[in-house]
C-alpha cells in the first residue's frame, strides 16, 4: 500500500473507535450551494457543468457544505461522521485543476465542551498517525471576537488580516485609523504575540479584560488541554492566536496541523456555528480535514523504508524497540540504525530521543539534501526518456 492508503486506514480505524460512522458523498453537488457560500470555500475556481436535465452542477470543491446541507437535527445529540473523498480545486499558483484526497470528520448538533475537546484530540491523533514529528496549532475565535466587540466591520476585517499576517505594526495602524482605544490595541498585540504551550499562554489570557463570552472561550480552551494532557498529546499542541479564520463562518476553536517535511498545513478545521445558522440548521458544528495528498512530500519516489529510525548508544534496546513498534503500528515500515546509511532512500527520519533530534540536525540536513538531489536526478531522467 502507498503511504496515503496506510494513513487512510489508520485514520478510519481511529475515528470508528470514537463512534464516528463513514459518510459517503457523490462527486457532484448543485452549483448554487457553492455560489451562495463561496467565501467559505478555499478555492477561487469551481468546475461546473450542466447535466442531462439542464441543471448546473459542480465537482465538489468542499465536503463540509454537503454534510451540513443533509444534516438532520436530533435534540440534545450530535451526529458524528467521517469521510474520505476527493475534492476538486484549482492550484493557487499554477491555476491548474487538482483532484485532492481529503479525509476528515464532522461533529454536528448540540455541541458541548467534551465534543469540542474530543475533536481537537482526534486532530492531534490524526497528525500523530502520519508522523510523530508534528505540531497542532490551536486558537479560539471567541477570544478575538470579545476583544474586538464594538469595532466596526471594516476595521475588524483589517485587524483580523493583520493578525493572520503577524504584522503588529499594521495592526496598530489599522486599529488607530478605525478609532480603537489604546487599551484594546495593547491587548490585541499581547494576544497575537502569545504563542506556546497552554501553560505559556494561559497567564496572558487571564490578564485580558474579557466579558463572559470571552471567559467562556478561555474555559473551553482549558478543557481542551485537560483532555490533550490526559491523552499525552499536549506536548505537540501550541496555542497561536495569529491563526484566524473568517469570522463570518467560524465562531470557536480553530485548528491547523503541520508535519515536518511537508511545506503546507496537513490539517485544518474548526468550529463553524455561523455556517449552520446561515444554512438554517440548528445546533453547532466542529470538524477538520486531513490532506493526504501532501504525504507524497514525505515519501517522494520509491523508498527502501518509510521511516529511518535513528538511535544512539544512550538509548536502550527496549527504547528502540518501543519506538520502532509505534511506527509499525501506524502501518509504516521502519529501519533502525545508529547512523544514516549511504544511498538509503527513506520517507522520513524519526529519533528515539528528542535530544538526538537536536544534536544531529546538521547530519540529517546533509543527508536530506543528498537524497533530494538523488530523487531530482531520477525525475529528470524519467522526464527526458519520455
Amino acid at each position: 500500500m502507498s503511504i496515503e492508503e496506510r494513513a487512510q486506514m489508520q485514520l478510519h480505524a481511529l475515528y470508528r473507535r470514537y463512534g464516528y460512522s463513514r459518510y459517503k458523498l457523490d462527486k457532484f453537488e448543485e452549483y448554487d450551494l457553492y455560489l451562495q457560500n463561496r467565501d467559505f470555500i478555499d478555492s477561487e475556481d469551481i468546475i461546473a457543468f450542466r447535466d442531462g436535465n439542464g441543471h448546473l452542477m459542480a465537482l465538489k470543491p468542499d465536503l463540509t457544505l454537503s454534510i451540513v446541507k443533509n444534516e438532520r437535527h436530533d435534540e440534545g445529540c450530535v451526529q458524528k461522521v467521517f469521510y474520505s473523498e476527493n475534492i476538486y480545486r484549482s492550484d493557487r499558483e499554477t491555476r491548474a485543476h487538482r483532484e485532492i484526497l481529503q479525509t476528515g470528520l464532522e461533529c454536528i448538533g448540540d455541541l458541548d465542551a467534551y465534543q469540542i475537546a474530543e475533536v481537537t484530540m482526534l486532530a492531534a491523533e490524526s497528525l500523530e498517525a502520519v508522523s510523530e514529528d508534528y505540531v497542532l496549532q490551536v486558537s479560539h475565535m471567541g477570544v478575538l471576537k470579545d476583544l474586538m466587540r464594538g469595532i466596526g466591520d471594516e476595521t475588524r476585517q483589517r485587524i483580523t488580516r493583520c493578525i493572520g499576517e503577524k504584522n503588529p505594526h499594521e495592526l496598530r495602524a489599522a486599529a488607530k485609523e478605525g478609532g480603537v482605544d489604546e487599551e484594546t490595541i495593547d491587548m490585541l498585540e499581547k494576544l497575537v504575540a502569545a504563542y506556546g504551550s497552554w501553560e505559556d499562554v494561559a497567564p496572558v489570557l487571564t490578564d485580558l479584560p474579557l466579558s463572559e463570552e470571552g471567559e467562556a472561550a478561555v474555559t473551553e480552551l482549558r478543557n481542551v488541554f485537560d483532555v490533550l494532557r490526559a491523552d499525552g498529546l499536549d506536548q505537540n499542541v501550541r496555542v497561536d492566536f495569529s491563526m484566524v479564520n473568517d469570522m463570518t463562518y467560524y465562531s470557536g476553536i480553530c485548528l491547523q496541523g503541520f508535519v515536518n517535511g511537508v511545506p503546507h498545513s496537513m490539517l485544518s478545521g474548526g468550529q463553524y456555528d455561523p455556517l449552520m445558522k446561515r444554512m438554517n440548521k440548528s445546533g453547532g458544528a466542529v470538524g477538520f480535514a486531513v490532506y493526504l495528498d501532501y504525504l507524497d512530500r514525505l515519501s517522494s519516489g520509491k523508498v527502501d523504508t518509510d521511516v529511518l529510525l535513528l538511535y544512539s548508544d544512550r538509548d536502550s534496546a527496549g527504547d528502540v524497540y518501543q519506538a520502532a513498534s509505534r511506527i509499525i503500528f501506524r502501518g509504516n515500515s521502519v529501519l533502525a540504525q545508529r547512523h544514516i546509511p549511504k544511498n538509503l532512500r527513506y520517507g522520513r527520519i524519526e529519533f528515539v530521543s528528542k535530544e538526538d533530534r537536536t544534536l544531529r540536525s546538521e547530519e540529517v540536513r546533509l543527508a536530506e539534501e543528498a537524497q533530494e538531489q538523488a530523487f531530482d536526478g531520477e525525475t529528470d531522467g524519467e522526464g527526458a526518456s519520455k
